[in-house]
This record gives structure tokens, C-alpha cells and sequence, in this order.
């Protein structure tokens, strides 16, 4: 029998594989968004990301956004990409297929100039490394790491990092994105309503979210606001609904049990 123990860093000098471990251990954690990032930052620097799915059939969703040491503005670049700019992004029209592909720009490779000005001009974006996938419905789920104005542009070999961790990542964020089941939003709306009669607005918007396993920083990003005011909401609404927990919020509206929340 032979035993050996494993060296805390990659020998061959790639990060990639390193970061991945750390990153797989945050899936399922609230704080995936930011710990995710952070890790990402140990070897390839990126002032900012989000992950979201856009088709230009139907609004696109965000998953989770962050920055990394800066003032967040994810939230404020999402809300103007889904107020109208998705309909034009044709940065993925080469995606073909469904396999996994990479994409690579920079702020003078969007052609729409809208897009240009509100999302990488005025937030001072200087390029975006992608990793993302084209489903069946057509919609496509993208990985997006940002570098800002006052950082250097991706070089060779950190492209080549990210090709060697991009299906890693990729694969754990779908994860992140999944442990949570997805309801219709008509019909959990009426369920809240019925559990709950008096929730205010953004409670209900945040409630509706974390139903379709959104992350805090997700939400945040999605509505355009701070990942604490979330906090603030899922609190306020839970209070009304005497439930403590996620999958409390998940169980009371599936089986539509009223008694069962009061009894708590």
C-alpha cells in the first residue's frame, strides 16, 4: 500500500486547479458569490462578475454578481442590460451548438453602442473573459469575469488559466444555481399571497427569488439593491410568515399549508 500527502499548492504552477477546490467547497454556502470570487482573485484578478442567462426572448435572469475589492456596480450594469440592451448583445453569436465556449472582449468589441456607453463606459469596464453555453431553448447561461479601467487587460497566460478552469467553474455555479428547485412565479405569487396577506412589494419580490434559487447576491444584483437590504426583506417577510428558514419558505408554498406556517 503506498500513502502520500498532497502539496497545499499545484505543483505545476497553474492556480486553476487550486482555486477550483475552493470554490467547490462554497456550493451551496449563501456566500458562494463573493468566496467564488475571491478564490477566482488568487490567481486571476477580476474587479467584478455575475453569472446570468439572457435570451432575447424573454428578460434574462441573474444568478450572482459581486466585486472584489471595489464598489460594487453589478447590480446597476444587470438592471440596464435587462431593461432593454439584452435584445441587442451579440457578443455570444458565435456560441454554437451547446457546448461549452469561451468569449473574449473587449469595451470596443460591443458593437451596440447603448450597451457600450451604459454598461462598460459608464462603470469603467475594460474587458470581459466568458465561459458560457447555449440550451436547448436558446437562452445562455454566462460566466462573466470584468476587468475594470484600472487594471491591465487579460494577458496569454492568464486566458490560458481560464481555459483550463472554465468547466470547472462553470460546473459549480450550475450546481450553485440548481440546489435550490425552480417554481412557476403566477403561482407561487398567489401562495405567498394566501400565506401572507400582508407582505410588501419587495418582500414579495425577494421571497419570489430565493423560490427560484436565487442567491442574496443575486437578488440584490437582479433588483438593484445591497445584498444586506435583502437580508432586510427576507427577514421582514419571514417574520410575517413565522418561518426562520429557506427551506421553510420552499415547503410552505409547495404544499400550500397555511396551518403548518401558523403552528410554527
Amino acid at each position: 500500500m503506498n500513502a502520500w500527502t498532497l502539496a497545499e499548492e499545484n505543483p505545476s504552477g497553474s492556480f486553476a486547479l487550486d482555486a477550483l477546490s475552493r470554490i467547490i467547497a462554497h456550493i451551496g454556502s449563501p456566500g458562494f458569490a463573493s468566496a467564488a470570487l475571491s478564490d477566482i482573485n488568487r490567481g486571476l484578478p477580476a474587479g467584478s462578475w455575475s453569472v446570468y442567462r439572457t435570451s432575447t426572448a424573454s428578460a434574462p435572469v441573474c444568478y450572482l454578481s459581486g466585486s472584489y475589492l471595489r464598489r460594487d456596480a453589478t447590480g446597476h450594469c444587470f438592471r440596464a442590460y435587462r431593461d432593454g440592451l439584452y435584445r441587442e448583445d451579440s457578443t455570444f453569436e458565435a456560441l454554437t451548438g451547446n457546448t461549452l465556449g469561451i468569449v473574449h472582449l473587449t469595451a470596443g468589441d460591443v458593437r451596440n453602442a447603448g450597451h457600450r456607453r451604459m454598461i462598460y463606459e459608464r462603470h469603467r469596464l475594460r474587458e470581459r473573459l466568458s465561459a458560457a453555453r447555449r440550451r436547448d431553448d436558446g437562452s445562455i447561461l454566462t460566466v462573466n469575469l470584468y476587468r475594470h479601467d484600472d487594471q491591465a487587460g487579460f494577458r496569454d497566460r492568464e486566458l490560458a488559466e481560464f481555459g483550463i478552469m472554465a468547466r470547472g467553474l462553470f460546473s459549480a455555479v450550475e450546481r450553485q444555481i440548481a440546489l435550490q428547485p425552480e417554481c412557476g412565479l403566477r403561482n407561487d405569487e398567489q401562495a405567498l399571497r394566501r400565506l401572507a396577506p400582508d407582505l410588501a412589494a419587495r418582500e414579495m419580490d425577494v421571497c419570489l427569488r430565493l423560490l427560484r434559487g436565487m442567491s442574496h447576491d443575486g437578488i440584490a444584483c437582479d433588483l438593484g439593491i445591497s445584498a444586506t437590504t435583502v437580508k432586510t426583506y427576507r427577514n421582514r417577510a419571514f417574520a410575517r410568515l413565522g418561518i426562520h428558514r429557506n427551506n421553510e419558505l420552499f415547503a410552505a408554498v409547495l404544499r400550500g399549508d397555511e396551518g403548518a406556517l401558523r403552528s410554527r
